[in-house]
């Protein structure tokens, strides 16, 4: 699959496939007619499993929405309270695209086992994930988008692969806890290219 076409990939869930989704209560969240297309989720709990067969977490899916916050309806919510209810989810191995912003603000989101179909994560992805600590990315991942872990304030270890070929703008910025960047020995070089210059002093081969 090339590049072009992994970027082509629709993860906006369509209005047409919202008036045909299929609900899964279990897990309070929704899917196209074909199950490969996770659309929306609602007053989701802590824990989400996802279903064999589904191959795209489409935009904005898990992210902090206002109603989630304690607060009336048109007051501003504090930086603090903008988290999302999720704490951990089990991706399938079917998942190859995270939309852009699936994950952003799940502030309570611990850790995730991306898996090995993964190809693409989109922009701001996992933005505002202050738990998150540790993310490895499979082996066939080929872009993130921009500011995908922006605001990850307590990652401290990202592991990348060798056939990731795109990296957004922002992707690592206001990672205050950052220590090591570890990429697939012999391609420090290529991921000189890749990285920001303030970020190269993380880099280490494995």
């Amino acid at each position: 699959m090339t590049l072009e076409s992994i970027l082509s990939v629709p993860t906006a869930a369509s209005q047409e496939e919202l008036s045909r989704d299929v609900w899964d209560s279990d897990n309070c969240v929704s899917y196209s007619a074909d199950g490969k297309r996770l659309l929306d989720a609602e007053n989701f709990p802590t824990e989400i499993t996802v279903r064999d067969g589904c191959e795209i977490i489409c935009n904005d899916v898990f992210a902090f929405q206002d109603y989630m916050a304690d607060r009336k309806v048109g007051e501003e919510i504090p930086l603090e309270e903008r988290s999302s209810y999720l704490e951990k989810i089990h991706l399938p191995a079917s998942v190859t695209h995270i939309g852009v912003g699936a994950f952003a603000e799940c502030g309570e989101l611990l850790s995730i086992k991306l898996p090995a179909s993964l190809l693409s994560i989109g922009a701001s992805a996992f933005m505002d994930c202050w738990q998150l600590e540790k993310i490895s990315l499979p082996a066939h991942v080929r872009v993130i988008g921009d500011g995908a872990f922006q605001g990850c304030i307590n990652l401290y270890r990202v592991r990348l692969n060798k056939e990731l070929e795109a990296i957004g703008q922002d992707v690592f910025d206001d990672c205050e806890s950052l220590e090591e960047i570890c990429v697939p020995k012999g391609t420090k070089d290529r991921f000189k290219q890749l990285l920001p210059k303030h970020l190269h002093k993380y880099i280490q081969e494995l």
